[in-house]
This record gives C-alpha cells, sequence and structure tokens, in this order.
C-alpha cells in the first residue's frame, strides 16, 4: 500500500492500480476541461443574445447560428470517446436539451423572420407568436 493525498485532501492508503486510476481519471478531467470552458463560453454568448431579443429584433437570435454548430461540435467531442467516459449521463443530456432548445427557437426565429417578409402565412406566425 502507498500513501498519497487523494482528490479528497487527506492521507490514506491506496494501491497502486488505484492510484493509477486515479491518475487517469485527472488525465482525462485535464483533457475535457478546455472543452467544458469552451461550452460555457458559448452558452454565455448565446444566452447573452438571448436577452437581448425582442420582437422587433427577432433575427438577431440568427447571428447565433455559428455559436450553436461550434456547440454541437465540442457537444460531439465530449460525448463520444475517450472524453465520453466522463462526464455522468445526465450532464451530457442536459447538454442535449439546451442544443435541442436552441435549435428550436432559431428554427422559430427564421419562420418569424420570414413571415415579417410575407414569405410564411398569418397562421403560422400566430402560432410562434405563442412561443415566443
Amino acid at each position: 500500500m502507498i500513501e498519497e493525498h487523494c482528490c479528497h485532501e487527506h492521507h490514506h492508503e491506496h494501491k497502486p492500480e488505484e492510484i493509477a486510476a486515479l491518475k487517469r481519471k485527472q488525465e482525462r478531467l485535464t483533457l475535457l476541461k478546455p472543452h467544458m470552458a469552451k461550452i460555457q463560453g458559448l452558452h454565455d454568448k448565446i444566452d447573452a443574445v438571448l436577452g437581448r431579443v425582442e420582437q422587433d429584433n427577432i433575427g438577431l437570435l440568427l447571428t447565433q447560428k455559428k455559436n450553436l454548430k461550434e456547440l454541437q461540435k465540442e457537444y460531439k467531442l465530449i460525448s463520444t470517446g475517450r472524453l465520453g467516459q466522463i462526464l455522468p449521463p445526465a450532464i451530457l443530456q442536459a447538454e442535449r436539451e439546451y442544443i435541442a432548445n436552441i435549435e428550436d427557437i432559431l428554427h422559430h426565429a427564421k419562420l418569424y423572420k420570414r413571415g415579417g417578409q410575407g414569405n410564411v402565412t398569418a397562421e403560422v406566425i400566430r402560432n410562434l407568436e405563442k412561443h415566443l
């Protein structure tokens, strides 16, 4: 047995294989950290725009397509391969739901903007206004 500091900031004995497993986990978390920081930054950008949108500037939402694509790319990285084994399923599910909600919002914004240009029926516009 080897005495070493574990992640809980106390001393106790660990078997060499336990230490190796903890080090592998720490390495994977180190790999995950920049992806999670990027995801948080994309959330912040998207949420900032969502907070500024009003009915008369709904097209502003459509500026977030690039951020959504980047978010989808990062999600794929953290949910597959070596990184996909790190995060609990609940966190991955929450991220999938956030992405789906943003996709839905952008879809409705696109339809609403088209409606303002006369490219969508009045009924579609009324249904959109119920959701916005």
